[in-house]
């Protein structure tokens, strides 16, 4: 069992915010995109190309969550990187994949940022939306876990072999998060026949668990920390336990746009890796979360920051397709070569 990290006294009402639907976005079925008269554009940013140096810049906008996952975005914006690749980035705050999808689809958004379940789910309900760039992967080590499983310190429970038959606060049901818990406690031979899930937002997980009212909560930065602060005690990464640097969430688009705006979409990445590539300077990275997402400096300073990697390991994110169904979540392994867009 994990010995807690420092502890982070406070309650902050800005937590309601942050990771609302990470790591378990709703998947709804397909919207219905109404079609524009001929006469209307349905994109401005159509065929437009990157604006050349000292030109007009091309407008972007990316739905989001407020969260820690997404510093290299929001440094890659400070630093001016998309500017220099002719785009003007404004990030818009949405309530999860159930409302980014959609808008990216309907061309309101130009890229979301969404877990890997939910986008193979929006796949299978004929949602045309493609992976464009990998942001964060889980625990490439046991040590450095962003994600965790958090119990009562009276609950009895000391190990994973204590999870049997227990119940699990998860953001939302039938996605990542009964993936990555079922298979740790496959992984470690423990039987997950019997246990439950119970939806609950991610800032009630850890009160949840407090009160008794579920066994377990599966819950990132900073809600670990902040979990741990109060006394609870962390069994186990899952996504960890699932298997190391585990593909999570990264960028996506539209089909549709994406076929008409190639050289867009590829700058975006462009100056969307440099930012990555900074990844390394934590500094850096704690600012721009600092920055962007209103969490206080002592916090960020205390939580354990995301495994940010550019690329993409198709394989693990097939392997993760493939468990998804083994449990029911999806009908069928989800495609690679449509799941993740091969460039223009």
């Amino acid at each position: 069992m994990k010995t807690p990290r420092n502890s982070w006294i406070g309650v902050l009402p800005i937590l309601g915010l942050l990771l609302a639907g990470c790591g378990g976005d709703e998947t709804e079925e397909a919207p219905e995109v109404e079609e524009a008269p001929e006469d209307e554009a349905t994109d401005d940013t159509d065929d437009e190309e990157p604006a050349d140096d000292g030109g007009e810049l091309t407008p972007i906008t990316v739905g989001i969550l407020p969260i820690a996952d997404l510093a290299p975005l929001y440094h890659a914006i400070d630093e001016g990187y998309f500017e220099e690749e002719g785009l003007d980035v404004t990030m818009e705050i949405g309530q999860g994949g159930a409302a980014i999808v959609p808008a990216v689809v309907s061309g309101d958004y130009q890229f979301g940022f969404g877990n890997y379940i939910s986008l193979m789910l929006a796949r299978q309900n004929n949602v045309p939306v493609s992976i464009v760039q990998n942001i964060v992967d889980g625990s490439e080590n046991e040590e450095r876990g962003a994600n965790a499983l958090l119990v009562s310190p009276d609950s009895g429970i000391e190990d994973v072999s204590g999870l049997a038959g227990r119940s699990f606060a998860v953001s939302t049901l039938n996605n990542i998060g009964e993936v990555t818990i079922r298979t740790t406690l496959r992984n470690n031979g423990v039987d997950d026949s019997d246990i439950e899930f119970v939806e609950v937002p991610f800032p009630d997980m850890n009160g949840a668990v407090e009160a008794g009212e579920v066994d377990v909560s599966w819950v990132p930065e900073p809600f670990v920390t902040l979990g741990e602060g109060a006394g609870l005690v962390n069994v186990v990464d899952p996504m960890y336990g699932t298997m190391p640097s585990m593909p999570l969430a990264g960028m996506f688009a539209s089909d549709e746009w994406l076929a008409e705006n190639p050289d867009l979409a590829e700058a975006f990445i462009t100056a969307l890796r440099r930012g990555m590539d900074d990844a390394s300077d934590e500094e850096a990275m704690k600012a721009a979360i600092v920055a962007n997402t209103e969490t206080p400096e002592d916090l960020v300073n205390q939580i354990a920051l995301a495994n940010w990697n550019p690329d993409l390991d198709t394989e693990k994110l097939a392997e993760t397709g493939s468990l998804a169904v083994e449990y029911g979540i999806l009908e069928a392994d989800p495609d690679m070569e449509t799941l993740v867009w091969q460039g223009g």
